[in-house]
């Protein structure tokens, strides 16, 4: 099974357009760090939470000689948080796919050769394996461009046009 490290924004934004239960049907072995467990503080991170306690996501706490390490990829790339640079460690460690939508970190992990997606590789996963039917993709995708204005316009838009030609 393909091994997922999730970077606070994904999950942030999955909360957030209420498709955290969607997300956790894809087939991947869904693993997040313990800094980054502590970034997501939605209202409504009780769901997260509970995807911990039955399994579905693995916390990864990292010890006194791993915090070492990713202290010393923080210093080769300042312009990157400690819980970001603890996913590149934790992607490398486990050598797994890293599930982001932050430019600098999504540009260091490809950098580091490390396979790296962001939340629209998310949505067309959900579509093409019928977890979401199209009209409910541009629906949340509407309300994430709504809540997250840094997500890439011309990319969402090709998407919704696509969506609503096959969905009809």
């Amino acid at each position: 099974m393909k091994l997922m490290i999730n970077d606070a924004n994904i999950l942030i934004d999955l909360l957030q357009i209420d498709l955290l239960e969607s997300f956790f049907k894809l087939e991947f072995e869904f693993h997040i760090g313990d800094m980054v467990l502590a970034e997501v503080q939605e209202k409504n991170n009780d769901i997260l939470i509970m995807f911990v306690n039955d399994g579905t996501i693995q916390i990864n706490s990292s010890t006194f000689e791993e915090l070492l390490l990713i202290n010393s990829i923080k210093q080769s790339t300042p312009n990157l948080s400690i819980p970001d640079c603890s996913c590149l460690f934790l992607a490398e460690k486990l050598s797994a796919t890293l599930l982001t939508g932050d430019g600098a970190l999504r540009k260091r992990a490809s950098q580091m050769n490390l396979s790296v997606h962001g939340i629209l590789w998310v949505f067309d996963k959900l579509v093409a394996e019928n977890i979401i039917s199209r009209e409910k993709a541009i629906e949340k995708l509407n309300l994430l461009k709504e809540k997250n204005n840094r997500l890439p316009s011309a990319e969402i838009d090709k998407r919704l046009s696509d969506w609503n030609k096959t969905g009809k």
